[in-house]
C-alpha cells in the first residue's frame, strides 16, 4: 500500500467516525435543553405553574406579542381544559429557521408530537396527539 493510500485509509476510518460522533453528541446536547424546556412547559401546564408557563412562551411567539401577562392569567382563569398528562411520541424534529424576515430572532424550530390528556368542564377526559412548535431563540429553547 501507497503511503497517500495508507493515509487516507487512516482518515477514513479514525478521523471520519470521530467528526460523525462528535456531530452527533452536539445533536444529542441540543436535544436535551430541548427535553428539558419541554418537560419544564409540561410540567407547568399539569400543576397550573402560570408564571412558568408564561415564562416559558416564545418572544416572538404571536401569543406573547398579542396579550399582557395579565391578559393571559384571565384567559387561563377563565378556560376551564387543563392538562393532566402528557407523552413525547417521536423525538423532536429540529431544523434552522428558514423565515429570518418574520423570526428574526429565532435560530432552530423543533416539530414536537406529544400524546395529551386534558381534563374539561364536568370531569370529562379526553386525549389527543398534537403537534407543538419550540423555537430556539436568543440561546435558549421556548414554547412557540
Amino acid at each position: 500500500m501507497k503511503v497517500p493510500a495508507l493515509l487516507t485509509a487512516l482518515v477514513l476510518s479514525v478521523v471520519v467516525p470521530i467528526i460523525l460522533c462528535d456531530a452527533q453528541w452536539a445533536w444529542a446536547g441540543e436535544s436535551e435543553d430541548l427535553q428539558v424546556v419541554i418537560k419544564n412547559y409540561f410540567e407547568a401546564e399539569i400543576t397550573r405553574n402560570e408564571d412558568q408557563v408564561w415564562n416559558l412562551l416564545a418572544p416572538s411567539s404571536i401569543f406573547k406579542k398579542s396579550y399582557s401577562y395579565e391578559n393571559y392569567l384571565e384567559l387561563v382563569r377563565l378556560n376551564p381544559i387543563r392538562v393532566t398528562s402528557y407523552e413525547l411520541k417521536f423525538p423532536p424534529e429540529i431544523k434552522e429557521n428558514q423565515d429570518k424576515e418574520n423570526l428574526p430572532n429565532v435560530e432552530k424550530i423543533a416539530s414536537v408530537v406529544v400524546q395529551v390528556r386534558l381534563l374539561g368542564e364536568g370531569g370529562k377526559e379526553t386525549e389527543n396527539i398534537s403537534v407543538f412548535v419550540f423555537l430556539f431563540e436568543n440561546g435558549r429553547w421556548f414554547k412557540g
